[in-house]
């Protein structure tokens, strides 16, 4: 195999628009793998809510902390909040059949479509979401249970989850689209593309030297 596929042209120079949306992007990486650790804290606490519930429901045959309404709420807001680090880790699933037939020049035209879709789909599901959201919260509703919540708590942060998501593939769409026109498709491969074996191997023992 070619390593130098996977690697950017030497004689293409940087633009400083390119490295203030690099350097915007590193830092929106970081702020997308603290939402998914909070949403995975999320997760964590309601199963042992879920545990308690279990616990008294046997022992004094009630329940006090309405585990499965709260794990409902969780489980959407984690995985909002998850969407964006699994774009910028690249982890979504694709179809490879044929992409990785194309030279990777081809393939960053690809990428580009294929982000250029899911750009336009999170943009959209944010439309419908926030209107979801603003529509709950203008008639006030509340959950039909013993907590009786507003809707529009848990649904606001849901909805910024999405909003955050959407944002990134814009972002990213963008990156791509910059360096498709300017004939580097190489480069937005490079951005955009599937993970290959080698950076998956890198990414895991880069993790491994951390103290």
């Amino acid at each position: 195999m070619n390593t130098l596929e996977n690697r950017p042209s030497e004689s293409a120079a940087q633009s400083p628009a390119d490295g203030v949306l690099d350097s915007s992007l590193k830092g929106a990486a970081k702020v997308s793998q603290w939402l998914a650790w909070l949403g995975g804290a999320m997760l964590l606490a309601c199963a042992i809510l879920v545990s308690l519930d279990v616990v008294t429901r046997a022992a004094f045959k009630v329940t006090y902390f309405e585990s499965f309404e709260l794990s409902t709420y969780a489980f959407a807001i984690a995985t909002a909040m998850g969407m964006s680090y699994a774009l910028v880790s690249r982890a979504h699933i694709r179809i490879e059949v044929l992409y990785m037939l194309l030279p990777p020049k081809r393939r960053g035209w690809v990428d580009l479509f294929a982000y250029s879709v899911l750009a336009v789909s999170a943009v959209v599901l944010l439309y419908w979401s926030a209107l979801l959201v603003l529509g709950n919260y203008q008639s006030g509703a509340r959950s039909n249970s013993s907590l009786s919540l507003p809707l529009v708590i848990p649904q606001t942060i849901w909805l910024v989850g999405w909003a955050w998501f959407a944002l990134l593939a814009v972002l990213y769409a963008v990156k791509g689209l910059v360096f498709c026109v300017k004939g580097q498709g190489e480069r937005a491969h490079q951005a955009l593309g599937v993970a290959s074996l080698e950076d998956e191997i890198q990414a895991s023992g880069s993790l491994e030297r951390r103290p």
